[in-house]
């Protein structure tokens, strides 16, 4: 299973493969003011395919740590499959959540910005603001 810490820039990740995955970012909890632009993320992806995904993730009986992997794994798929329909969109808010200015973001390593969005929605601390956009979106 993955071990991760975000609060410092740089912290390494431990994958099943025991390759270390530097991560030269630090992100934010999310807030309510990510509301709007994560709708307008999601209206570009298909909002039935996202609901969907929180949904289910929300509906069974399962741990926080449970619905943040099902719910990153569903909505990593979504977003990679759809991603070059909102770039603008991604850049923004995800810039907005590191701190990271976008012209900057396009030039980190390849892989980053994914490896971002992937981070956010699964991270635990995010459940909370995931269960309530799954309630809004029902």
């Amino acid at each position: 299973m993955e071990k991760l810490m975000r609060e410092d820039p740089g912290i390494e990740m431990e994958t099943e493969e025991k390759e270390p995955i530097t991560r030269p970012y630090t992100l934010r909890h999310l807030k309510d003011g990510d509301l709007f632009p994560l709708l307008r993320i999601l209206k570009k992806i298909g909002i039935s395919d996202c609901k969907d995904a929180f949904i289910q993730a929300a509906s069974e009986k399962k741990v926080l740590e449970q619905i943040g992997m099902e719910v990153s794994l569903n909505i990593a798929d979504i977003l990679i499959r759809n991603m070059e329909k909102m770039e603008d969109e991604i850049y923004g808010l995800w810039s907005d959540i590191s701190g990271i200015p976008v012209e900057e973001m396009k030039e980190m390593e390849f892989g980053t910005l994914p490896l971002m969005i992937i981070d956010t929605f699964s991270e635990a601390r995010n459940t909370s603001f995931f269960r309530v956009l799954s309630r809004f979106l029902s």
